[in-house]
């Protein structure tokens, strides 16, 4: 028969342990490789050139949008602020224009 583990038996953490940092990285901070590896890549650029860019973008256009994209964030935070500096009240507000003269019951 195979011995049967005990509850918690091959779990490194414990529940609630004060000790250990659950928030992680601070928010836009970087691995030393991945600051290494951009501080190369800006100084390769700075060498070459835009013109590597589209030498790259002419003969190899799926690796050319596969490093724009990386280059894209994954994840955007931002506060926008939205100020209404009309005084209309939600009954005056033309819905005919705003819905394109459909109503709720006529969309359906």
């Amino acid at each position: 028969m195979a011995e049967i583990k005990k509850r918690g038996q091959g779990k490194p953490f414990i529940k609630n342990d004060p000790r250990i940092n659950r928030s992680g990285r601070r928010l836009g901070s970087r691995n030393k490789f991945t600051e290494k590896f951009v501080d190369a890549m800006l100084v390769d650029f700075e060498e070459h050139g835009e013109s590597v860019i589209a030498e790259v973008r002419q003969k190899d256009p799926s690796s050319y949008i596969r490093v724009a994209t990386a280059l894209i964030p994954s994840k955007s935070e931002a506060e926008v602020e939205v100020k209404d500096a009309s005084s209309e009240t939600l009954a005056e507000i033309d819905w005919e224009v705003i819905t394109g003269g459909m109503s709720a019951d006529k969309k359906g």
